[in-house]
């Protein structure tokens, strides 16, 4: 798999006399290599937008005068994106010398192990984002410019709940129960944003391990 595409077809021509058409044996390895290499783009490429998400997000909690929960959504993302850098390296060690169905049953094995561990990441991150937004638009008026007082203030108004970290306890239970609800349905979600950013790869390579199959049982 280490020759180019341009370098087995020149070995193909034995001598000037002998005009056969060369065998390219490598060609389904080649394009093997080159699904695996566009995976990688796409998947550095989201690295580097949960990064940028990490400061914007970071920036206009503080903005919003509320650098805690800013932090906290910063932390979120910034270790979602830790780890995904950390599986990547995993991928770089795959050995593309290897046979064609070899390298790409490792890669296989891979991204399942990546989507299961994302998976259960996702059961924690989600209900964490929603609690850290929910909490945001409630005591600041950052996100809901048009009012002049707090979404919370707005919907205290004169009366005196009682209170739970400076949210009524029945709004503080409100948004636990909606996390958990989130938490359970998580997977759900994951799955879907995983089909819509590598949905197409994800196929062509199920494809891919079933003919090569086809053609080891043959």
């Amino acid at each position: 798999m280490e020759k180019s595409i341009e370098k087995i077809w020149k070995e193909g021509f034995k001598n000037d006399t002998s005009f056969s058409i060369p065998e390219i044996t490598d060609i389904s390895s080649l394009k093997s290599i080159y699904f695996v290499d566009q995976f990688k783009k796409t998947y550095k490429t989201n690295i580097v937008l949960l990064v940028g998400t990490a400061v914007i997000i970071l920036f206009a909690f503080i903005l919003g005068d509320v650098p805690f929960i800013g932090l906290m959504m910063f932390s979120l993302f910034s270790g979602l994106a830790i780890l995904g850098y950390r599986e990547l390296n995993k991928l770089q060690k795959l050995n593309p010398g290897t046979s064609n169905y070899e390298f790409l049953k490792a890669f296989d094995n891979w991204l399942k192990n990546l989507l299961h561990k994302f998976s259960m990441v996702y059961r924690i991150l989600i209900p964490l984002l929603f609690i850290g937004f929910a909490l945001a638009i409630l005591q600041t008026n950052f996100f809901v410019p048009f009012l002049d007082e707090t979404l919370l203030e707005r919907i205290i108004g004169d009366s005196s709940p009682a209170m739970i970290a400076g949210i009524p306890v029945w709004w503080m239970v409100s948004i636990l129960l909606i996390a958990v609800a989130l938490s359970y349905f998580s997977t759900r979600f994951f799955k879907m944003e995983m089909r819509s950013i590598y949905g197409e790869l994800i196929e062509k390579l199920d494809r891919s391990l079933v003919e090569l199959e086809e053609l080891r049982s043959a």
